[in-house]
């Protein structure tokens, strides 16, 4: 069945060489987590965002582990241009000089990482997030569109990228709680003796 969509895909799409390009190079934004990396360095640059790019850090370690390291090893689904049915597939991605991921495709890495940080970023801004969950799913649609991976694949990578980012959030929000609760019960101790080290010599 999944196959079955991935040939109306390539049959109602791919002879539009401005579009297969297009996808091509939306999907390359995502290939190694480029656009969610970039967006989490940017939100750690500015002390306003800090907080949200060391959710995000979190949020992103975490869905390496889940997705890259677990969930695909242990299921090892295979790509879709690997079968028969997708015969067409070796010379469109020679055409258009698509990299192909080798690694087993369920669920879809290039998804998930970028719903991961969509996800922390609506946690912290809310409508002002909606921009980066559209070019999340135009990264996920990508990938169905070049025929990387199946709907279920991209599927998953949404709910497990999404969850991989709330939880991540959760997981950094606790952690800022007991770095505060260990500074609140060590702050007097710390300022006394910060207050030491700076009194003239001649004062103590």
């Amino acid at each position: 069945m999944e196959l079955e969509i991935l040939n109306l895909v390539h049959e109602a799409f791919h002879a539009h060489d401005w579009l297969n390009y297009a996808m091509k190079y939306v999907s390359a934004l995502a290939a190694h987590g480029e656009i969610s990396i970039a967006c989490c360095i940017a939100l750690l640059v500015f002390k306003r965002t800090r907080r949200c790019g060391m959710a995000m850090a979190v949020a992103l370690a975490l869905d390496f582990v889940v997705v890259n390291l677990i969930l695909k090893n242990a299921i090892g689904r295979e790509r879709p241009w690997t079968h028969d049915e997708l015969a067409w597939a070796p010379g469109f991605y020679e055409k258009y000089g698509i990299e192909l991921s080798l690694d087993y495709c369920f669920p879809s890495g290039h998804t998930a990482v970028t719903f991961c940080a969509a996800a922390v970023l609506v946690v912290f801004y809310r409508a002002k997030a909606v921009p980066a969950v559209f070019i999340a799913l135009l990264i996920g649609f990508s990938r169905i569109y070049l025929c990387e991976h199946y709907v279920s694949d991209v599927a998953a990578g949404i709910a497990i990228g999404s969850l991989c980012g709330v939880v991540g959030y959760l997981l950094y929000r606790e952690a800022e709680k007991l770095v505060w609760a260990w500074y609140k019960l060590r702050r007097y101790k710390i300022e006394a003796r910060l207050f030491r080290t700076r009194l003239p010599k001649r004062g103590r």
